[in-house]
């Protein structure tokens, strides 16, 4: 991307700069996976609308089979700071299993799933992206801590800012955040959720307990 003006390409146009920057297309899509996706449409999807499913016109019903992002987990999360005091943060997602097709999550939106500034520090969520898109969740931690506020209260704030979300669809909200002083924090809105820190004179990783703060959920 160093090469273009943007920050962001996806669908076809994505397809079409891998292919000139050099990349070899393939086919990322394991049988293992597809097993477990068709197994759970097949459930409850007819054989004649499975069998032609690309050919449906209403699809949109059937995504309701989804139920919740939760049933499929798989997002994981980083942020680094140097003995610079630069910060970066980093998502890597595989998505939302029997989403409608074309569905974006937050991880590739920067402000939504992962936000990084060196002046206050940095913030990345996991759990239902719509949700963290909505509130720009991410960066609203370090507005927060912009204005003055500490790690643990920036992220309280932004997770309660998820209770005044309307819609039929919330769901569960995870959120790791690091200042710039190197103070570390991470918040759930269920209880029993850890995090992994290390710095670099530690010779192995702690496992820190997340901060609980409960939000509303339903899936109507």
């Amino acid at each position: 991307m160093e090469t273009l003006p943007h920050v962001l390409l996806v669908g076809a146009g994505a397809e079409r700069f891998a292919a000139e920057m050099g990349f070899t297309q393939q086919d990322l899509l394991t049988e293992e996976a597809r097993d477990v996706w068709a197994k759970r449409l097949q459930q409850d999807m007819p054989p004649q609308i499975f069998d032609q499913l690309e050919q449906q016109t209403d699809i949109r019903q059937w995504v309701r089979l989804a139920t919740d992002p939760e049933r499929a987990k798989g997002t994981v999360n980083f942020i680094a700071q140097d003995a610079g005091g630069d910060i970066a943060c980093g998502v890597s997602t595989s998505g939302w299993a029997w989403k409608y097709p074309g569905r974006l999550g937050d991880s590739p939106i920067i402000g939504a799933g992962n936000y990084a500034d060196n002046r206050y520090g940095a913030a990345a969520c996991t759990g239902m992206g719509e949700m963290a898109i909505r509130g720009a969740t991410a960066h609203s931690i370090i507005f927060y801590m912009k204005m003055g506020h500490s790690l643990q209260e920036a992220g309280k704030r932004a997770m309660e800012d998820l209770n005044d979300l309307d819609g039929r669809f919330l769901s569960m909200m995870r959120i790791i955040t690091l200042d710039k002083n190197g103070h570390h924090a991470g918040f759930s809105s269920a209880q029993g959720h850890t995090y992994i820190v290390q710095t670099g004179d530690m010779s192995a990783p702690d496992e820190v307990a997340r901060t609980y703060v409960p939000i509303h959920s339903r899936w109507e």
